[in-house]
């Protein structure tokens, strides 16, 4: 059974790993103490209409207040011309001074020289406490030794669950190992003369995009104890013990107990498939709270996370999205401040609770937008693991990817499948 930790409990375990910090307001540092202020660019692609609201209306107008004479601009974009327009920038040397990357970028920024390494500024600046910021985190934007990037939000997943599901089929209490959500997903699956009513457990939605499957899936590896690559980045670690039984694992509960659909089904417009009641379980973010306060209000009081299930170990994964400073930058220090300070305690509070984002600061944990259902979010943080850092992640995931498909749609067995991605992606690797 797992223990489910108190907060005080989670903040000893998260000082032990990364010697988190007290809780307490930062400092005013202003970037004209490190260099003139002066005129700073900012590309932003991970937002919402509330960020762009909570940095028009707050954190740039108190960036301005505090840095007299500073102007700040920014290009709102998407991540479907993201990677265009970043390397079209690098390519004419007119880059943002400060950008945001995903889960993914670290290393591929590290290898193009594209991010100003950070040590210096951060071990010179003991208020803005990197210390506040998990081991995993600090080691997800650690390239070689060098820091590449700062976190500022991390898509941490658990478990999710409607109690009331739960309940209706006599059990009284969140599930904790596999045999246990076992028991939960098949007590509370629907089928009716159609498909499913209820999953059990909902995998994936039917249009999701190509990574619907993979991400889930390497949630449940990481669960067995496995993982995607090799300690040295050499090889892939699929054709494992371990990554054989999450994938034989995800196909019986398709395909012999019957307790989620593949292609899974999918949203109904903003409601997501738990909060539509077609679901009682489901591997997800702190976006689920959001989505049920805004468009199912009637299931607030039903769905609840719960910290990660227990395989052969205690596992998840967090995709960690990140702050850089463009090696282009005319002023590293300058830039350096003007990242700084949108990633002080404070003005990472205004931008979390801005979208319900779970922060990357461990002394976040007590915000005041932080809700109970997040807190257990941010308590998994201890138990996440995050992407190896290999530089070209995107190309290895997608045979893997395109291999689930076949495996959990009962054309191709577990272990052929797994064997047939670690191929594919050791050439991938081999030519690269």
């Amino acid at each position: 059974m797992n223990k489910q930790l108190s907060r005080r409990d989670f903040l000893r375990i998260a000082a032990t790993t990364a010697a988190a910090s007290s809780i307490g307001a930062l400092g005013v540092q202003p970037v004209a103490a490190q260099a003139d202020a002066g005129a700073f660019s900012l590309a932003m692609v991970d937002w919402s209409d509330p960020v762009q609201t909570a940095f028009e209306e707050t954190i740039i107008p108190r960036f301005l207040e505090e840095n007299p004479g500073a102007s700040v601009s920014i290009n709102w974009t998407n991540w479907g011309r993201y990677n265009e327009e970043m390397t079209t920038a690098f390519a004419s040397g007119v880059t943002p001074d400060v950008f945001q990357g995903g889960a993914v970028w670290a290393p591929q920024m590290a290898r193009r020289n594209w991010a100003v390494p950070l040590n210096d500024f951060i071990n010179a600046d003991a208020e803005w406490d990197w210390a506040d910021f998990p081991a995993g985190l600090q080691a997800d934007v650690t390239i070689r030794g060098d820091i590449v990037a700062v976190p500022y939000r991390q898509d941490l997943r658990t478990l999710w669950y409607n109690r009331d599901m739960l309940a209706e089929a006599g059990i009284d209490a969140a599930p904790t190992t596999w045999d246990e959500f076992l028991a939960a997903a098949q007590a509370t699956a629907v089928k009716g003369d159609m498909g499913f009513d209820v999953e059990g457990y909902h995998l994936s939605d039917a249009s999701g995009n190509w990574q619907r499957d993979w991400q889930p899936f390497l949630m449940w590896v990481e669960m067995a104890g496995g993982q995607f690559l090799s300690d040295d980045l050499e090889t892939c670690a699929l054709d494992s013990e371990e990554a054989l039984n999450a994938l034989e694992w995800l196909v019986a509960l398709v395909h012999e107990h019957e307790v989620t659909s593949y292609p899974g089904l999918d949203s109904q417009g903003d409601l997501n498939v738990m909060a539509a009641g077609n679901a009682a379980m489901q591997l997800s973010n702190a976006d689920m709270e959001r989505v049920i306060n805004l468009y199912a209000p009637d299931q607030a009081d039903a769905i609840y996370p719960t910290l990660p299930l227990t395989g052969a170990v205690q596992a998840t994964h967090s995709w960690v999205n990140k702050f850089f400073v463009s090696s282009q930058t005319s002023d590293a220090a300058a830039s350096w401040g003007f990242l700084r300070f949108l990633t002080r305690q404070d003005m990472l509070e205004v931008y979390s609770a801005s979208n319900n984002n779970t922060p990357p600061r461990l002394s976040l944990l007590e915000a005041d937008y932080m809700s109970e259902k997040h807190k257990v979010v941010l308590e998994s943080a201890v138990y996440a693991r995050t992407y190896p850092q290999h530089h070209n992640l995107i190309a290895l995931f997608r045979p893997i990817a395109a291999e689930l498909e076949v495996a959990l749609s009962g054309m191709k067995s577990p272990a052929d499948a797994l064997a047939d991605a670690t191929a594919a992606i050791n050439e991938i690797m081999a030519d690269d």
